[in-house]
């Protein structure tokens, strides 16, 4: 039995087995006190029958519940590294989104002294009209959008 035992207390750490006796059945509750944050890993095994039934099952239901006990902590270990692993991704994605963001916006255009704005250059108001300057993006991406007040959020691009 302590062979069996011995496994177990060496994947947890250590291991309570408090046993009573309630009339003619025994109680046996096996507590893993590990250090793991899962309060299911720290869930008991408790057995309650004959110190003859005992004799027979205690050690398969011991490894039933080691075997148990163990996948969900391979579980919880996998999970745990899995989250850090995307934490780290976002934030560099995060961070690499944030450098991006921080570059110099698209250029404003110059402002344009009094007078010279108003003569009649057709190529001097592509702006305007909607049309894609030589820079490759509208100058104005409300007016691209068709005038409804919503911003066409390609157009950003």
């Amino acid at each position: 039995m302590f062979q069996q035992l011995e496994a177990f207390v060496r994947e947890t750490g250590k291991v309570t087995l408090t046993i009573k006796m309630a009339g003619e059945q025994m109680s046996v509750v096996v507590v893993p006190c590990g250090d793991s944050k899962e309060a299911a890993l720290r869930q008991p095994l408790v057995l309650t029958a004959t110190p003859a039934e005992l004799d027979e099952g205690f050690v398969q239901a011991l490894q039933s519940f080691e075997g148990a006990h163990r996948s969900l902590a391979e579980q919880v270990s996998a999970t745990t590294e899995i989250l850090q692993a995307a934490e780290k991704s976002q934030a560099g994605k995060a961070h690499k989104a944030l450098s991006k963001g921080s570059k110099a916006a698209l250029p404003v255009p110059a402002s344009q002294p009094d007078g010279e704005g108003d003569d009649a250059d057709p190529a001097d108001d592509a702006g305007e009209s909607g049309d894609v300057p030589a820079g490759g993006a509208p100058a104005d991406p409300a007016a691209k959008a068709g005038g409804d007040g919503k911003t066409d959020l390609f157009a950003l691009l």
